[in-house]
């Protein structure tokens, strides 16, 4: 094979996986800010109505009251929005727990919303909808009666 043709082949082999490993760091970095953009979003809830992130009104939490009060349907949301955020976070980090509580304070919340984890308006419906590895995520920061 002649000089020239091997330097065209090596130049387009290079090239390809210097372009394979750009996309696959222009995909994390598009990954990274998208959920950074979720956060953002799902944080400005409580700017605008701080009781959703307050532990004496979170305390309240009681499905009966979802059907005649705003305050509760409001909360039932916002908790809806911040689980499945969470689900998806635990995803995107393949559930390495130290990655994720580097990325986002998940004991803060979880803590914080525990009594709606635990009785969702539905019966079983988290555990239902997200799934026994997340649900059991979920319990190793929601204990009964040891706060870790």
């Amino acid at each position: 094979m002649d000089n020239m043709v091997v330097g065209t082949i090596i130049a387009t082999v290079f090239s390809s996986i210097v372009a394979i490993v750009m996309s696959i760091y222009l995909n994390r970095e598009n990954k990274k800010e998208r959920f950074d953009l979720q956060l953002q979003n799902i944080l400005s809830y409580p700017m605008k109505y701080p009781y959703l992130e307050q532990k004496i009104f979170t305390d309240t939490w009681d499905p009966s009251l979802v059907a005649n009060d705003e305050r509760y349907q409001r909360y039932e949301r916002y908790c809806s929005i911040v689980f499945n955020y969470l689900y998806d976070v635990c995803l995107w980090k393949k559930y390495k727990q130290n990655d994720i509580e580097n990325y986002i304070g998940v004991k803060f919340w979880l803590r914080k919303h525990e009594k709606y984890w635990k009785k969702p308006s539905s019966e079983y419906e988290n555990i239902d909808v997200y799934g026994k590895r997340f649900s059991d995520f979920i319990s190793y920061y929601i204990i009964e009666e040891i706060r870790l």
